[in-house]
């Protein structure tokens, strides 16, 4: 996929697409721009091939950019993901799906560095909750389906984060700041 091909904008729905130019994909582009790209070339080709071999590429970039430190994470997410309504108790859910594919991507994006101490455990509401231990500094965080919620406590310095909103750039934030300026 190093050609660009450009496209245009299906008449049937201009606002989908905002550029009728050449869809770039590589192996550092940003996930917002990804997720635009792929969805402008979803709605504005009709050649089936070209789909497939979009999407062939993109699962060889999730294989490449894997490490044995996002696999042991990953496969951890998958565990929980089997968690069933009942889990611990009689008011505990299953994890919500969209938290699964947000904390999915955050992974992705992450440096080894970044996961380096973290655990992955799951909440009885269908959360997800990171939680970070190096010495005697100390972080967590909740993921919730519109929410992130967090603290770190690093050299005897307690902060906390609230977000009303998912962005993976937050918790890679908040993954990069638990581990100290000394450690990047």
């Amino acid at each position: 996929m190093s050609n660009s091909k450009s496209y245009q904008v299906p008449e049937a729905a201009p606002s989908l697409v905002a550029d009728p130019v050449g869809v770039c994909i590589s192996p550092n582009t940003d996930i917002q721009t990804l997720r635009h790209n792929v969805m402008d070339a979803v709605y504005a080709t009709n050649d089936q091939s070209a789909l497939y071999n979009c999407l062939v590429f993109l699962s060889n970039l999730t294989n490449q950019s894997e490490t044995p430190i996002k696999g042991k994470m990953l496969k951890r997410l998958e565990e929980l993901a089997l968690l069933k309504e009942g889990w611990d108790g009689e008011n505990s859910v299953s994890i919500d799906s969209g938290i699964q594919d947000f904390l999915r991507r955050v992974i992705m994006l992450s440096s080894d560095k970044e996961l380096v101490n973290w655990v992955l455990f799951p909440d009885a509401r269908g959360y997800l909750y990171l939680d970070y231990t190096e010495g005697k500094n100390l972080a967590g965080i909740t993921i919730a389906p519109h929410q992130i919620a967090a603290f770190i406590k690093r050299d005897g310095h307690l902060s906390k984060y609230n977000y009303d909103h998912l962005n993976e750039q937050d918790v890679l934030n908040l993954l990069e700041e638990a581990h100290g300026k000394d450690n990047q």
